[in-house]
């Protein structure tokens, strides 16, 4: 059961907020000056993002995961930002000793099978939500993702300030109001669940059997009589992060991009955060996937509207695409649907057809800044898919910079 925080809780957190983000705000600047002493702007720069990104993990799991989404757009934050966020993907701060002494008793409590598997204090990963650690059964290695201790109860706070705040928008009908409030509420629900590991066990078996059987692609087996709240287990793979050939890279950015079509446009569940701490190549060109405790189960209606979508792109068919948006938006104004859709079409023409280079992230902020401009705001459930793709270009373009998500409509 997801713990609700009282009001207390909430209160003292929020004081806990404001005076962690005035921190880091302060040793942003500062560090900022010295950098820019030391070696001029570029060196401010560099010097600021890694003390945010400091800052962010300092601030709680829930911050320290919207740092991560938003670390993964470098084409929109620049490279300096991206790599400063990026310790944020598997590289946040790990558990104290005594913090995985503790997460270890309450997953062994929980889940009695786990005390006949030794886990050893050699870090695999270390996110916002858990830290993986080698473990071993017998002579089987594995990986244990265990919970941080605390991480459920904080994140709930978090998300009650985060909807009180979006609350408030709508009744003064700023910030976008309603779509803001579908967004985050949104947002809170599936954020929470990564916190809940018999919730990923179940997302990680769902994307094992929907890719079960596209060639070169892998997701980890499950060891489910090893799994809990606490405690997520899988087979160890060795080797993986380490470099590959330039061949390997770009049979497995193609074999990753079927994957994600395979996701978003075939059976509707998305892994939303393929980031390069959850994509890896591991030998000849083999795609590993890991961590789905982060994605989304789409309506059929909108994994249909999403094909149609993408399909009109491929055809630079601006108006389809402009429809699709208009029809699948909270409460637009029917008034504006002729404006907007010729918008679209002069959008898909200018990122569309021969000679042109197309990058879902372009196009996609393109999208957004027209839906601002317009007040046609997408439901949250068209959006997720949206987002995972440009995060997942970005990927796979740190394995093959040539690669198109459209590729293949």
């Amino acid at each position: 059961m997801t713990p609700v925080p009282t009001r207390a809780e909430t209160a003292r957190r929020l004081g806990v907020l404001g005076l962690i983000g005035a921190g880091t705000l302060v040793s942003a600047a500062a560090a900022a000056a010295v950098g820019l002493l030391r070696s001029g702007p570029d060196g401010a720069r560099r010097a600021a993002a890694a003390s945010v990104a400091a800052g962010l993990q300092r601030l709680g799991p829930t911050a320290a995961k919207a740092g991560q989404l938003v670390g993964s757009r470098p084409d929109m934050i620049g490279p300096v930002w991206a790599r400063a966020l990026s310790v944020l993907h598997d590289r946040a701060r790990p558990m104290t000793e005594r913090e995985r002494t503790s997460a270890l008793a309450a997953a062994r409590a929980e889940i009695p099978a786990l005390a006949g598997v030794e886990v050893t204090g050699e870090l695999l990963g270390s996110g916002t939500v858990g830290c993986v650690y080698r473990g071993a059964s017998g002579t089987e290695p594995l990986a244990v993702k265990l919970r941080r201790p605390g991480v459920e109860r904080l994140m709930a706070a978090d998300l009650r300030l985060l909807r009180a705040a979006a609350s408030l928008a709508v009744r003064r009908d700023r910030a976008g109001g309603r779509p803001l409030a579908d967004l985050v509420d949104y947002v809170s629900g599936v954020v929470l669940a990564q916190t809940d590991y018999v919730a990923e066990a179940e997302n990680h078996r769902r994307l094992a059997a929907d890719l079960a059987r596209l060639p070169g692609v892998e997701v980890p087996a499950l060891y489910p009589d090893l799994c809990g709240r606490n405690a997520l287990v899988t087979r160890y793979i060795p080797g993986l992060g380490e470099a590959m050939p330039p061949t390997a890279q770009a049979v497995a950015a193609r074999r990753a991009l079927r994957a994600v079509r395979r996701m978003v446009f075939e059976d509707g569940f998305v892994h939303c955060d393929l980031h390069p701490g959850n994509l890896y190549v591991h030998g000849n060109g083999r795609v590993v996937l890991l961590d789905a405790g982060y994605a989304v189960r789409v309506s059929e209606d909108t994994r249909v509207h999403l094909d149609r979508f993408f399909r009109a792109i491929a055809l630079g068919d601006g108006r389809t695409c402009g429809e699709i948006i208009f029809d699948t938006a909270l409460e637009p104004d029917e008034r504006r649907r002729g404006e907007f859709v010729a918008a679209m079409e002069r959008h898909v023409r200018e990122h569309t057809g021969e000679g042109r280079v197309f990058t879902m992230a372009e196009f996609g902020n393109g999208i957004f800044a027209l839906q601002t401009r317009f007040g046609v705001h997408s439901r949250a459930e068209f959006v997720f898919p949206l987002s995972a793709l440009m995060i997942a270009e970005g990927t796979l373009r740190s394995l093959m910079p040539t690669v198109e998500i459209q590729d293949g409509f």
